[in-house]
């Protein structure tokens, strides 16, 4: 013999069950929401290790807005969060040195010979702050435009050092080049 399920707990049960499926269609908006302001808009990023340093140094936290590159509106002097070109799950905060078609200089300042690279087309030369302890494109070579997630525009943590990024602190970047070298 089959029970009969009485009034009250069917319509108790419709009751949770559309509130949950409204919770649920919410949760899924919202998350549509987050996912396109990052993906789009911008990210908070914490920053490790010390190749940025003086600018940026270890647990800094920066704003990295995602427009700029979508826009191709990347320059040089730029601070941006990149894709490692070896690890697809790491990513790298480095200043652009170089855009395509730029010449780079890849020797040290006490060579005697002075070695030099152009830019390809589609990628940039990125360096970081700290010469003298950074992996960059000195040692990986330019990187491709399509790498780069954005461009950090604000630091926010620590209090004391709010507001935008200081120019490099290593005077290699010249953003009006008038004569070829």
């Amino acid at each position: 013999m089959v029970k009969a399920l009485n009034a009250p707990s069917v319509e108790m049960f419709r009751r949770a069950l559309g509130k949950t499926l409204g919770f649920v269609g919410y949760t899924i908006q919202y998350g549509c929401i987050a996912h396109c302001a990052f993906e789009y808009i911008g990210e908070f990023v914490v920053c490790s290790g010390p190749s940025m340093e003086p600018t940026i140094v270890n647990h800094d936290i920066v704003f990295s807005e995602r427009m700029s590159r979508h826009l191709c509106k990347i320059e040089k002097g730029d601070i941006v969060i990149a894709k490692s070109p070896f690890d697809p799950h790491m990513n790298i905060c480095k200043r652009v040195v170089g855009l395509e078609g730029d010449k780079i200089c890849t020797s040290a300042p006490s060579d005697l010979f002075k070695a030099h690279t152009y830019v390809p087309k589609g990628h940039v030369w990125l360096e970081g702050d700290n010469l003298t302890n950074s992996s960059d494109s000195r040692s990986y070579g330019p990187i491709p435009y399509a790498l780069i997630r954005g461009r950090v525009c604000l630091k926010l943590w620590p209090p004391h050092s709010f507001g935008t990024l200081s120019e490099s602190p290593t005077k290699r970047i010249v953003k009006n080049q008038n004569n070829s070298d």
